[in-house]
């Protein structure tokens, strides 16, 4: 009986996601998951994203609001963007990440072109990968610490005058739930 007990205990560590610290020089990729993902109704926003805020840019008199969705959670992290078929320009996933990291992120089964946003735990953006090109698993990333990525629509950036240096406000929103499909 202690082995059968043994055996499943070591099995379900086995199959659970276990944290591990990266090497000094290893940055981790964010993996995503093959899950299909949850329905949409109007190609925004996910169920599997209950959080919602919206960031500015600081010292800008009448700055842009870009509408957020929050990837807080491991499985929001992973599930990202993917399988996406559009995203408008005033929206964007802001992941919140762990630790502060040089992160490194890909495009698999991502199909909107993105802007990949790097913002440190000032929200100050340390470096911005431009244009990335969907359905690639090319690692991207810019030798900066962050503790934040936002992704936009490419081109979004630059049309807003962000780069690195620009210091954002972000403003959570109370959770609600996505509307049923």
């Amino acid at each position: 009986m202690r082995v059968a007990v043994l055996f499943v205990l070591c099995a379900a560590l086995a199959c659970s996601r276990a944290t591990v610290e990266p090497a000094a020089d290893t940055p981790p990729a964010i993996a995503p998951s093959s899950d299909p993902p949850p329905a949409t109704q109007d190609g925004k926003t996910l169920e599997h994203f209950p959080g919602r805020g919206i960031l500015r840019i600081a010292d800008r008199p009448n700055s842009p609001t870009i509408e957020l969705e929050l990837a807080r959670k491991d499985a929001e992290r992973q599930q990202g963007l993917m399988f996406r078929q559009k995203m408008a320009d005033d929206h964007g996933m802001l992941f919140f990440m762990p630790y502060d990291n040089d992160w490194v992120f890909y495009m698999r089964n991502t199909y909107v072109p993105l802007d990949m946003v790097f913002i440190d735990r000032a929200w100050r953006v340390v470096g911005i990968v431009e244009n990335v090109p969907p359905l690639t698993e090319d690692h991207r990333s810019v030798a900066q610490e962050s503790r934040y990525v936002l992704e936009l629509t490419a081109h979004t950036a630059g049309k807003l005058g962000i780069h690195a240096g620009t210091r954002l406000i972000y403003e959570p929103r109370p959770d609600v739930a996505a509307p049923a499909p």
